[in-house]
């Protein structure tokens, strides 16, 4: 009875800590979200920028993608498109996936240290074993690299996921590195067209990776659906 209350009263505190660092950031993106999205995806004040940080702009980016990964708070995208404006496209996607691997390491190192006790707060044994049981799963991989290829989404939610169902290190990185792929060649590839004043070829960019990203949603949710159908076709 005593270790229910102490769980009780341990996961009221950790639903305040994290409805209070929501709250802040709510806040700060309600005051500046604007502003600093206008920053990020103009072009013509990201090169400003690095202008004026000289060698340190690669660094002052990475830190921005290891802090964007950890929080998952904001989406990743404007900072793909603001790697383009920054660097062009072969740099400017070197440099993003390099800061990535950082923050995936971060977020397994934050899940190491803290993973276990916010699991053991909120989900019952059985619950864990089920998570762990699906990091087995042979349609885990495709699922994480899915959510990853379909802009918009959480994709740093699905690795925090990932390393809590126990994925291991090496891993986790090839997976989410591999999943970022698209979306990162694909922005900075635009952004850095757009940098250039060439819209018709940033246009062209985006046509084609939302026809990729339509195609492959269609396909996964069709081979979805004849797995689903498998078990009454064999009965």
């Amino acid at each position: 009875m005593d270790d229910e209350k102490r769980l009780r009263r341990e996961r009221i505190v950790v639903i305040a800590v994290l409805a209070a660092v929501l709250a802040a950031v709510v806040v700060l993106l309600a005051l500046h979200g604007r502003e600093a999205l206008a920053f990020l995806t103009d072009g013509h004040l990201v090169q400003q920028q690095v202008e004026r940080l000289g060698p340190l702009a690669p660094v002052a980016l990475g830190a921005l993608v290891v802090l964007q990964e950890v929080t998952i708070i904001v989406p990743s995208e404007p900072l793909e498109l603001a790697a383009g404006y920054a660097f062009g496209f072969w740099e400017g996607a070197l440099v993003y996936l390099a800061a990535s691997v950082v923050g995936c390491i971060a977020i397994i190192l934050i899940v190491r240290r803290w993973g276990d006790k916010v699991l053991k707060l909120f989900l019952s044994p059985k619950r864990r074993a089920q998570l762990a049981r699906l990091e087995r799963s042979q349609r885990f991989d495709l699922a994480i690299l899915v959510a990853f290829f379909i802009p918009g989404l959480p994709k740093d939610v699905m690795a925090y996921f990932a390393a809590l169902a126990g994925m291991g290190p090496a891993h986790l990185v090839a997976v989410t590195t591999v999943g970022r792929l698209p979306s990162v060649v694909a922005a900075t590839l635009a952004s850095s067209y757009a940098a250039a004043g060439d819209w018709r070829a940033t246009a062209i960019v985006f046509a084609v990776t939302a026809a990729l990203v339509l195609a492959g949603m269609l396909v996964y949710h069709g081979a979805r659906r004849r797995s689903a159908r498998k078990p009454d076709d064999n009965a």
